[in-house]
């Protein structure tokens, strides 16, 4: 897929569905978390952290105390979204619906944090790179989403040595900020939530896990990624098989879940683009209002 700025231009035709009722203030609210961002009013200052806009470091301070230090200024509304999102093989698939994995992932992406820009926030991405974390500058505007959309792009249909919790980690330890973090991955990512990472997250964090639906692996036509085969009719379309694989993916949601409501984290579940906008807003609003975890928890 290449990304352009006709990519950019669906986003804006979906959000601008829109503009005059629901999104206008999508971040607005009572956020647990305190956000710090730029206006006339000095606040304090503070040790340099990645991320940091180097325009705020205050040299003469800097120069008397020894470390680099920033000057921070009070905001009621300026939020700094991190977008997580998970890298795989996986996300060659297809979802529940049979829309690509991949175009739902990037255009979630996308879509959010087009909106999160236009709502004053700055944005930034992690994702697994190799062996290591890639992370980047919180900004807003055009030109930083597409370049994060094409950063994204390269990576996520591939496997990486680390995987998404060793990127969660790598974002704790390395920016020092308050977030809102928006968690994209899929059925398999919810299996491997771990309570003590959410818990760690959360304490400090906003969290809002966005999953995509996984097609079934029994159906009327099944395409197996990994062997490159179409599955046997005989497996694919045997009723047993199939409800007890309904049986499992509603497990697997109930536990992601309960964990979510344990550790105040907001969790929402799609299989299509034109879903994004209306499970992103209803997930923010229950959220806001102390309603953690995924409410409707069924396959």
């Amino acid at each position: 897929m290449q990304l352009d700025y006709d990519y950019l231009s669906r986003i804006r035709r979906a959000v601008a569905l829109y503009t005059n009722r629901k999104t206008s203030n999508i971040l607005d609210g009572d956020f647990h978390s305190i956000h710090r961002g730029r206006s006339m009013e000095f606040d304090d200052l503070k040790l340099y952290s990645f991320g940091d806009d180097v325009h705020d470091i205050d040299w003469k301070s800097s120069s008397r105390m020894g470390d680099i230090l920033v000057r921070r200024y009070m905001t009621d509304r300026r939020h700094n979204v991190m977008f997580i999102c998970d890298c795989k093989t996986a996300m060659q698939g297809d979802t529940l619906s049979g829309h690509p994995k991949k175009e739902l992932a990037l255009m979630t992406f996308g879509t959010i944090a087009y909106i999160t820009g236009r709502n004053g926030a700055d944005y930034a991405l992690a994702i697994p790179r190799d062996n290591k974390t890639m992370i980047s500058l919180f900004r807003s505007g055009p030109e930083h989403l597409e370049k994060l959309l094409y950063g994204y792009e390269e990576q996520i249909d591939k496997d990486h040595q680390v995987d998404a919790s060793y990127v969660i980690n790598q974002v704790m330890a390395t920016v020092h900020k308050k977030m809102i973090i928006f968690y994209i991955t899929d059925i398999d990512g919810l299996e491997k939530l771990d309570g003590d990472l959410l818990r760690a997250v959360t304490g400090e964090h906003d969290l809002l896990i966005m999953a995509l639906e996984d097609a079934m692996l029994t159906g009327k036509v099944v395409f197996d990624n990994d062997s490159s085969l179409y599955e046997k009719f005989f497996v694919s379309r045997n009723k047993k098989l199939h409800e007890e694989e309904l049986a499992i993916r509603k497990e697997i949601i109930e536990n992601a879940s309960y964990i979510c409501k344990q550790n105040k984290a907001g969790l929402s579940i799609i299989d299509s683009e034109d879903k994004i906008i209306d499970a992103t807003i209803d997930l923010l609003e229950r959220y806001r209002h102390g309603y953690y975890g995924y409410v409707t928890a069924a396959v």
